[in-house]
């Protein structure tokens, strides 16, 4: 028999009572992260496997990663565990988890010991989200709200009901906003969205269950306050409206939320809607339509298919277009939603032919809102194409068709790809003006997927314009939405933003601990080119950590598994990061060898920053492998394209490569003089990389010329970085050698050897950005 108490470090699980106490003080946490500990606990002398982990605590395999990854971190940051460290959970790479915290014991629980009461825990409240869809035609089945009469009349079990194992969900009465010979829906609305999720593989408790659990426990306050019935607690609600009805769906485990929202014409067609949305974003597939309406069928379809794509469950999206009859399937609206789902799995060149082909059949003088949603898919694959004048055309002839319709999200989504287009030419005023308008409209239509999308993209705009500090707040704006959402592939998106925003600020342990929760990189398998995509910035995360043999691996992945051809410009970014890795490991000819296989025009279209990085890379490769004429000719080639930027985004890097010249061919005032200039113009963009990056060679440069009082200066400015940056806490030793501060100079040096990892010191200090 498994034991029932463990003791480890300060703390005291019972594992009879699922609960947790740290110096005999009760810590509140969800139950599903509750049996995570005890699970691992249970099985500490082997690594336990993903799908095991979740199937014993959700009772199912197919649990969002999201979830499991929050258990895990939930569990490591109250135990004073991290991803780096792992001593107490430990990451068993392409299998699951160990423990393995040292003084774990176990013995009989002390019946003496009587537990605190539990806690109510009531999910948080998620942004609402009202998304517009089609109205649909008048169905109504009012026989099967029959059930809500029924229930009232059942006889009521004279003990507790409760099941012996936690239900995979339990739906409570619905709220009813409407006259009073509309509050049957009470009860009727339970027993059809019961009913509903059952038909779609979620095992929900029969609505007589529910209403004696209510009477048994005193209400819904009490099933609230009560943690083993349900994996999922269900809250419906119907409000009337002046077009019809609003049906709104809120779905909490403990430790996220899951919001959904329909309109219709008729309550029971609404119902449905936001039972299948849900059953979509949990991962399930919708019940077949039955119904003989193909009117209604179509629009039911085209409703499940774009929550699909939504959630990120693309196989259940294609796998509802199969199982339609063939006239549904051969349906304007329904190609275009194929269209979408080649999009979202990474098929790029899929959808533009699809979408082409679909506004090659569409009379051009008839349908325009159908015509602008085409020409925005369109539009989003040829730009992910790197076709941006063709991109451009797409989304300004959508703007054309709907820009005096009553269509705010269709416009909106030509805004958001306009705005694409002005950044990809780092015109950034007119993209933060065409996301605006974006915004606006989709916060006006209540659009929460809408305002998130938008939050995305202007945090991405503020990287561009060298304001990372400001781009986080609307990057985790972003993430919150798409989490709350169960968005994955648009969360997974976002998040690889915030790695790259993270390490532009020096905070590469945070822009590693935010890459674990990408989960096992084979599990975004859904969309081949957004696999590859955090792959990368994993790789980038790990090498900034100094862990660069894991970061080479992943690299080596990449080469191995991403398409020649489609993913191309993410294998130049790809092999760019291994110049600076090279770099890194003091192999300055392997460095100029990768960088100058990287650094193409499609390099540059994808990325500038990253193009100008890799051009800094070869340029120190060639100097340092003695190649002087040759890293001469490539510093003004530099300069003179950097000066073609009217943004100046990176004349940093060019004012850095002169002076590293500069001071390779012993002209030391002149790289005083490109030093002081490049770190002139990184003190105005404020961005610690940048300055980092500069003042490291600065201060070497100043000591070496004797001219310590102007190092100590320069060394100032990036001493705020010198407990989480390699260069600037060797920098920091350098400064107090030369002060003869022997103590707090060994104190620097071995701090600067921790941080290095696997980096060369000091050859390889500036190579990773």
């Amino acid at each position: 028999m498994a034991s029932s108490l463990y003791r480890f470090g300060r703390f005291r699980l019972d594992a009879q009572a699922r609960e947790l106490f740290e110096d005999e003080r009760r810590v509140n946490l969800p139950l599903s992260t509750i049996d995570c500990l005890i699970h691992l606990i249970r099985h500490r002398d082997r690594p336990v496997g993903r799908d095991e982990l979740a199937a014993a605590v959700w009772g199912r395999v197919d649990v969002s990663e999201v979830s499991l990854n929050h258990a895990v971190m939930r569990l490591r940051r109250l135990l004073g565990d991290t991803g780096n460290d792992q001593r107490v959970i430990r990451t068993v790479p392409r299998l699951g988890y160990r423990w393995v915290m040292d003084g774990t014991s176990e013995g009989e629980r002390d019946r003496a010991v009587s537990a605190a009461p539990p806690d109510p825990a009531v999910p948080a409240a998620a942004p609402r989200s009202r998304p517009r869809w089609p109205v649909a035609f008048a169905a109504v089945l009012a026989a099967a709200l029959l059930i809500g009469g029924l229930a009232l009349r059942r006889s009521r079990p004279a003990v507790d009901p409760a099941p012996a194992a936690p239900l995979a969900a339990l739906v409570l009465p619905a709220a009813v906003e409407a006259p009073e010979d509309w509050h049957w829906l009470r009860l009727g609305l339970l027993d059809l969205t019961s009913s509903h999720l059952q038909r779609g593989g979620l095992a929900a408790a029969p609505s007589e269950t529910v209403v004696a659990l209510l009477e048994a426990h005193g209400g819904e306050a009490g099933i609230a306050a009560r943690h083993d019935l349900a994996h999922w607690l269900i809250r419906p609600s119907a409000r009337r409206t002046g077009e019809g009805w609003a049906v709104r769906v809120e779905a909490g485990d403990g430790t996220r939320s899951v919001v959904v929202e329909t309109r219709a014409d008729d309550a029971v067609k609404a119902a449905r809607g936001a039972a299948d949305e849900l059953l979509i974003k949990l991962g399930r597939t919708p019940p077949v339509d039955a119904s003989g309406d193909a009117s209604l069928a179509q629009e039911t379809l085209q409703r499940r298919v774009n929550a699909a794509v939504l959630a990120g469950q693309v196989d259940v999206a294609r796998a509802l277009i199969a199982e339609a009859a063939p006239a549904l399937r051969a349906s304007p609206e329904i190609a275009l939603s194929r269209a979408s789902i080649e999009f979202f799995s990474g098929a790029y060149e899929a959808c533009r032919q699809q979408a082409e082909s679909l506004l090659a059949r569409l009379p051009a003088d008839t349908a325009p809102v159908l015509r602008a949603r085409a020409l925005n898919t369109l539009g989003a694959a040829l730009f992910r194409l790197g076709r941006i004048d063709e991109a451009e055309a797409a989304y300004a002839e959508s703007i054309r068709l709907v820009e005096h319709a009553d269509e705010p999200g269709v416009l909106a989504r030509a805004y958001i790809g306009i705005g694409g287009v002005a950044s990809q030419r780092m015109q950034l005023e007119a993209a933060a003006i065409s996301y605006g308008r974006a915004r606006t409209l989709h916060e006006l239509r209540g659009d929460a997927f809408g305002v998130a999308a938008v939050d995305l993209n202007l945090g991405l705009n503020a990287v561009q314009r060298g304001q990372p500090a400001a781009a986080l707040p609307l990057l985790r704006s972003a993430g919150e939405r798409f989490e709350t959402l169960a968005a994955e592939d648009a969360l997974a998106a976002t998040m690889a933003a915030m790695v790259d925003v993270h390490l532009l600020l020096l905070e590469p342990a945070q822009a590693l601990t935010l890459s674990e929760r990408f989960g096992p990189l084979e599990s975004h398998g859904g969309n081949r080119r957004q696999r590859w995509e955090l792959t990368l910035s994993r790789a980038g995360a790990l090498a900034a950590n100094g862990r660069l043999d894991e970061a080479d691996t992943l690299i080596a992945r990449i080469f191995d598994g991403a398409d020649p051809v489609e993913d191309a410009p993410l294998r130049l970014q790809a092999t760019s990061l291994a110049a600076r890795i090279a770099l890194a490991r003091g192999r300055p000819a392997k460095a100029e060898e990768l960088a100058s296989a990287a650094l193409t025009p499609a390099l540059e279209l994808r990325n500038r920053l990253d193009y100008a990085w890799t051009w800094s890379t070869r340029i120190r490769g060639l100097q340092g492998s003695g190649r002087t004429e040759a890293a001469r000719a490539e510093v003004m080639r530099l300069r003179a394209w950097s000066e073609a930027d009217p943004n100046q985004s990176d004349r940093v890097y060019a004012a850095l490569a002169q002076a590293g010249q500069a001071a390779a061919e012993a002209r030391v005032d002149e790289a005083l003089d490109h030093y002081a200039e490049a770190m002139d113009r990184a003190a105005r963009r404020a961005i610690p990389e940048e300055l980092v990056a500069v003042g490291q060679p600065y201060v070497d440069q100043l000591l070496a010329a004797g001219r310590v009082e102007e190092a100590v200066a320069v060394n100032g400015r990036i001493a705020p970085w010198a407990d989480r940056d390699l260069r600037a806490a060797w920098s920091e030793a350098a400064v107090y050698r030369a002060l003869g501060q022997a103590a707090p100079a060994a104190a620097a040096q071995a701090r600067a050897q921790r941080l290095a990892g696997e980096r060369v010191l000091p050859e390889g200090l500036a190579a990773l950005p």
